[in-house]
C-alpha cells in the first residue's frame, strides 16, 4: 500500500550479498519464501530468504561456465515442474534449471538459435497450465524491422526450434520490449519503445552543444503496458493497453501482477519509481500469477 516518497522498509545491500549494480530480473517465489535477482554483470543469480535485510549472505547462487549464463535478466519461476527460467540477454537464450539448482549447474533445457528468431529476449513468463513459456525479445530477426516481439515455445521444447507463435509487427506497437507475466491466458509485458541519447558529450565531461539546461535522454513515443492472449500469432493489436501521459509511464520496465487486488505494477526508470494501476477486470479469477 506504499505510495509518494516512502521509505523501503527493508534493504538488501552490501559486498555480502554479491548483488552488483543491476539486477534486471527480481522475483519472488512465495512457495519457498525466496527472493531471486539475476545479476547480468556477474553472470550469476542470487537467492535470499523471503525476510532478508541488510548485508544479507545469499543463501545460494547460480554461476559457472557450465550454467551458459552471461547476462541473465528476467527470471521466473514455474512451482508446478519445479523449475527456473531466465532469458540471457547476451546469448539470445531461455534457459532452464531446476527449481533447487546451485553452484555451476548445467541447464536441463536451453532454447536458442537462428530458428527461434529472438535478439536480446530479455523478459520471460511461464504458462504451466497450457506447457507454454514466453520470452519478451527486445529485438527479433524478423522482417518487421528487427523490432521485438513476444515468441512462445511448447515449455519442453530444448535446442535451436522455432516458435509455436510470435506477436510482432506494426499494429502490436511493439518497438522494444522488456518483462513480461502470464495470468489465465493472457501475456502481460512491458513495451520500452523510446532510445537512450546520452545527453554529453563524447567524452563525457560536458552537456552536448545547444543545452540549456537538464536534458531528458529519452526521445521516441511512450512506452506501454500492453496484454495479448497467449493464443494471438502475428501482427495483432494489443487486447488490452495501460499508455499516455496521464499514465506516467515513460520507459517501463519491470513488470508485477496482484491478481488478488486486481492490480498491475510497472517501474519506470526515466521516473525511477513504479506505478500502480488497479483494473480488476482483467484478472477475473484471482489467485496468484505466473
Amino acid at each position: 500500500m506504499a505510495s509518494g516518497d516512502a521509505e523501503p522498509t527493508r534493504i538488501i545491500e552490501g559486498q555480502k550479498t554479491k548483488l552488483t549494480r543491476v539486477a534486471h530480473g527480481i522475483v519472488y517465489d512465495p512457495k519457498h519464501d525466496e527472493i531471486i535477482a539475476t545479476e547480468p554483470l556477474a553472470s550469476s543469480i542470487a537467492f535470499f530468504r523471503g525476510d532478508a535485510a541488510g548485508e544479507a549472505v545469499p543463501e545460494r547462487i547460480i554461476q559457472g561456465p557450465k550454467t551458459q549464463l552471461h547476462q541473465p535478466f528476467q527470471v521466473t519461476v514455474d512451482n508446478e515442474h519445479n523449475e527456473l527460467w531466465v532469458a540471457d540477454f547476451r546469448t539470445d537464450m531461455l534457459l532452464a534449471y531446476p527449481l533447487d539448482a546451485r553452484g555451476d549447474v548445467a541447464p536441463i533445457r536451453a532454447i536458442g538459435g537462428s530458428k527461434t528468431g529472438m535478439w536480446m529476449p530479455i523478459g520471460i513468463a511461464v504458462d504451466p497450465q497450457r506447457n507454454l513459456v514466453v520470452a519478451a525479445s527486445f529485438m527479433g530477426t524478423h522482417t518487421w524491422h528487427h523490432n521485438g516481439g513476444l515468441f512462445i515455445f511448447d515449455r519442453t521444447a530444448n535446442g535451436n526450434v522455432p516458435p509455436k507463435a510470435v506477436i510482432a509487427g506494426p499494429s502490436t506497437g511493439i518497438i522494444g520490449l522488456w518483462h513480461a507475466q502470464v495470468y489465465d491466458g493472457k501475456i502481460f509485458t512491458t513495451a520500452i519503445n523510446i532510445k537512450y541519447l546520452p545527453p554529453y558529450d563524447q567524452g563525457g565531461y560536458a552537456p552536448k552543444r545547444g543545452c540549456e539546461g537538464p536534458p531528458l535522454p529519452w526521445v521516441g513515443p511512450l512506452g506501454f503496458v500492453g496484454v495479448w492472449n497467449i493464443t494471438d500469432n502475428g501482427d495483432v493489436p494489443p487486447r488490452e493497453i495501460i499508455r499516455g501521459p496521464g499514465t506516467d509511464l515513460i520507459h517501463p520496465g519491470g513488470l508485477v501482477l496482484d491478481p488478488a487486488h486486481g492490480e498491475i505494477f510497472a517501474s519506470d526508470s526515466v521516473h525511477n519509481g513504479y506505478f500502480g494501476f488497479l483494473l480488476p477486470t482483467l484478472f477475473p479469477a484471482g489467485g496468484a500469477a505466473q
